[in-house]
């Protein structure tokens, strides 16, 4: 009887302790920022950024993020909104970064992205990648996933009906639909290291020296990049590298190649943004 009852005991107080332990597991907390930059002044502006940001906007609320929406972002505003952004992070935070608007490279075959901020003056204000990196290291969250829906092309000899269909733009001189030619004073925020943040993934929407396209042939109101992510990101029990494999499989369906969305990872786990059907949390990774 005795062994009876010490048994019962070992069992019960183990399921108790099985069920304290899990009650301890703190959830993650899911913030995202979402840029649609459209109405540029100096480059081209281009039609569907802010119409993609609002609906990545929609599918990461589905997702339980606190969404932060910024539309047509100024650089003398944007240190403001990333610092900001930055005070809603902590070591307990899942972040999801997403930028969709004109973007290139500086020299050919550079790794180095420059996002183009709405231009004020006449002058061009881009923010290299590399600052999104620094903010990242110095808030220190749990896991990161960007995505940035621009061009990683470096152009030289582009025309102005090419600019337009695509987020790429030429730093060095713009050309007008009057023939017109303007070489822009140019504002450079690029004072960073090139380190990548610990438990990050970033995917681009192009692979290098590649061009986004700015509205897909099947859905001209969304970029083919922007309309495979919001098909696929809030796709049930696959983590989110699954995710974008998928998201490159319908890209290079629909742009034959053209297009192809690449990615750079450190995370050291699975992430779940849409996790397994009542065994998961919705904000646990593994």
């Amino acid at each position: 009887m005795k062994i009876l009852v010490l048994i019962f005991m070992v069992i019960f107080y183990g399921c108790s302790a099985t069920k304290s332990n899990t009650s301890l597991v703190k959830p993650l907390k899911r913030v995202a920022l979402v840029i649609g930059n459209r109405d540029y002044k100096v480059l081209k502006s281009l039609k569907n950024p802010i119409n993609d940001a609002v609906s990545i906007k929609g599918v990461l609320e589905d997702l339980n993020f606190n969404v932060t929406l910024v539309e047509n972002l100024h650089y003398r505003n944007f240190e403001k909104v990333l610092k900001n952004f930055k005070s809603k992070i902590d070591n307990n935070t899942i972040v999801f970064f997403y930028f969709a608007g004109h973007a290139n490279t500086l020299q050919r075959n550079s790794s180095e992205e420059y996002l183009s901020m709405i231009e004020e003056n006449n002058k061009l204000n881009l923010v290299s990648l590399y600052r999104l990196y620094a903010m990242l290291i110095e808030a220190n969250a749990r896991y990161n996933i960007v995505a940035i829906d621009a061009c990683r092309n470096y152009q030289e000899d582009e025309s102005s009906m090419e600019l337009e269909r695509t987020r790429g733009a030429d730093w060095r001189e713009v050309l007008f639909d009057n023939g017109s030619v303007l070489k822009p004073n140019v504002e450079l925020d690029n004072n960073y290291s090139s380190s990548f943040p610990p438990s990050t993934l970033i995917s681009y929407a192009t692979m290098h020296n590649q061009k986004a396209y700015d509205a897909s042939s099947s859905d001209p109101r969304h970029s083919p990049y922007s309309k495979a992510l919001i098909n696929h990101l809030d796709d049930e029990e696959v983590p989110i590298e699954v995710v974008f494999k998928r998201v490159r499989s319908e890209l290079i369906r629909e742009m034959n190649g053209k297009q192809i969305n690449l990615e750079e990872s450190s995370l050291e786990k699975n992430v779940w943004l849409q996790p397994k059907r009542g065994k998961v949390s919705l904000s646990t990774a593994f």
